[in-house]
């Protein structure tokens, strides 16, 4: 029988120089240390991205891509409605208010 320490998996040790990396491997330790330095900016990229271009209409593979979706009409306005328009929007959402074509919820 052999004895138990010889049975070990050594661990791996790269071939070349002390600390070099071969050139895949440098590439690929670069590419990790660049998006670890900057995913938080690339992450505020894309939600900027996402809120100011609006994605296609996508139908499905061989259904007819006939869909006619109905406009959501709002019968309230609430407090951050009021707060977060221009001025004349705002009179124009408390006219409707106090006619009663809207409701008004907190």
């Amino acid at each position: 029988m052999a004895p138990a320490g010889s049975t070990e998996a050594k661990p791996r040790t790269r071939k070349k120089g002390k600390g070099k990396l071969s050139t895949p491997e440098a590439r690929r330790e670069y590419q990790r240390r660049y998006y670890q330095l900057h995913k938080e900016k690339a992450k505020e990229y894309q939600r900027q991205y996402n809120l100011t271009h609006k994605k296609k209409a996508r139908g499905g593979r061989g259904k007819a891509n006939f869909v006619c979706p109905r406009e959501v009409i709002r019968s309230t306005f609430n407090t951050s409605d009021i707060m977060h328009s221009p001025v004349e929007k705002t009179i124009h959402m408390l006219e409707k208010i106090i006619n009663g074509e809207r409701l008004f919820t907190m």
